[in-house]
């Protein structure tokens, strides 16, 4: 082989370690801050609906004096299976703090699924929500899932992480403490 080609070859090797370097963090679920729930303006409040248990509809663009973590996930989704222990363990650790509400949102088609996903997994404690047709994850932008919104009680979106966490690590706790903490600021 040539030394052209070697250099060549050297040159593409050093390019692909340089952009591997750069994305390597790319990879990794990112909490970031964001601003005002997507589709709102101050002067228009726009709403949106998920399907409680009871039949009821439920508009997550606020939640009144609390935190809301609205988590968006499905009962065919790998990841989402995966975190949602984790998930559990933390409502069940945070279902006496006062300033913050978790809804667990599955776009799966229908509750039965839901519910046979729980009870096969005695998963329980989780308040739960159905999106069925993806229109409130969509009007979020979230497309994959697992995807988790933060928003305060005046409905900007403190936050998103995308793709699972372990929500009782302690580095997860630190950033949902500052959240909280944004909350509580009026933010």
């Amino acid at each position: 082989m040539s030394k052209g080609r070697w250099a060549v070859l050297a040159l593409i090797a050093a390019l692909s370690a340089t952009l591997g370097v750069l994305a390597k963090d790319s990879l990794k679920p990112q909490l970031q801050v964001l601003g005002p729930v997507p589709g709102a303006s101050q002067s228009e409040k726009r709403m949106f609906p998920v399907a409680l248990e009871d039949g009821r509809m439920k508009d997550v663009s606020r939640s009144e004096g609390k935190l809301l973590i609205l988590h968006f996930w499905a009962t065919w989704c790998a990841p989402c299976v995966e975190e949602f222990p984790s998930l559990a363990a933390f409502t069940k650790k945070m279902a006496k703090e006062p300033d913050v509400e978790i809804l667990a949102v599955s776009v799966d088609e229908e509750w039965k699924t839901v519910k046979d996903w729980m009870e096969k997994n005695k998963v329980s404690g989780v308040p739960l929500a159905l999106d069925p047709e993806k229109v409130t994850a969509r009007s979020f932008g979230t497309e994959k899932f697992p995807e988790t919104w933060f928003i305060a009680p005046t409905g900007k979106i403190l936050g998103q992480q995308v793709g699972p966490m372990d929500w009782t690590s302690p580095e997860s706790e630190k950033r949902i403490a500052e959240l909280r903490k944004l909350a509580r600021g009026g933010a």
